[in-house]
């Protein structure tokens, strides 16, 4: 059995014991900056604690369903979750599957997170359609915002399963959807949700047109330049279209005038005060 030890705590220990022994010999600035260095030594260190291995070779020592155990028993018990734990469970390949597995199981949202982002560590890909189902059905913000950004980074191979999805959803869910899409390429279907999604959201222009310029098709353009010529504009959504313009290949140099929008009093002041 896994035992539930504070390994952070431990490691404190340690340094107590470098300083004690260092006394008058090393600045406490220098103990500062040699910390990851000394973490790193830590890690070779016998300790009884781990009935005599060293925090890299304890975990390595059980299989994965035993290390996704222990995590869950440290969840439950307040205890700090080690690097070496999480590590022992990412760096063997073979543990890919029980923690896709686990995903499927009644967990905690925070053992879920711990678990996604094991496997974004280790570019997994196996728990896509879970990660989907993490967005359309009711679970946290956070396991959401993760499921998004995780499917986000291998998009064109979910995105027949995104586009599925998208008519079926309202909200922050379909804005997750919609994110993801963005990072397709080449789609006339996500062409299209992309500028519609553009059009309808102008209450949040810098998240959308972000979207538009990350997909990279110029024939959004038309549609940035009409939302940048309206009058009553923000100077922040101001600035972030031309910038998604200009990473479509076109330019605005139309000259307006935001002297007395709240924004541009601020950065104009900060940047000022720099220069004095």
């Amino acid at each position: 059995m896994v035992k539930i030890i504070d390994v952070d705590q431990l490691f404190d220990k340690y340094i107590e014991g470098y300083v004690y022994g260092n006394i008058g010999k090393v600045k406490p600035e220098e103990i500062e900056n040699k910390i990851p260095e000394l973490y790193v030594k830590f890690g070779d260190e016998k300790l009884k604690e781990l009935d005599g291995k060293t925090p890299n070779t304890y975990y390595k020592d059980y299989s994965g369903k035993e290390l996704l155990e222990c995590l869950k028993e440290h969840l439950k018990k307040d205890v700090p979750v080690s690097d070496f734990l999480c590590e022992a469970l990412t760096e063997n390949p073979d543990n890919e599957d029980a923690l896709c597995d686990s995903l499927n199981e009644d967990n905690s949202e925070e053992f879920i997170l711990y678990v996604m982002n094991m496997l974004g560590d280790m570019g997994s890909k196996k728990a896509a359609k879970r990660y989907l189902e993490f967005i359309v059905w009711d679970f946290g913000e956070g396991v959401r915002e993760l499921a998004t950004e995780l499917l986000s980074t291998f998009a064109e191979n979910v995105k027949e399963d995104v586009l599925a999805q998208y008519k079926d959803v309202e909200g922050e869910k379909k804005g997750c959807l919609t994110e993801i899409l963005s990072n397709c390429k080449g789609d006339e279907r996500v062409f299209d949700i992309l500028v519609e999604e553009f059009s309808t959201h102008q209450e949040n222009i810098p998240l959308y047109a972000g979207y538009l310029a990350k997909y990279g098709d110029e024939r959004a353009l038309p549609f940035l330049t009409a939302a940048i010529e309206k009058e009553k504009l923000s100077y922040a959504d101001f600035e972030e279209l031309r910038f998604a313009i200009e990473a479509l290949g076109g330019t605005y140099d139309k000259e307006r005038d935001f002297s007395n929008e709240k924004t541009f009093k601020k950065i104009k002041a900060a940047n000022d005060n720099k220069t004095e």
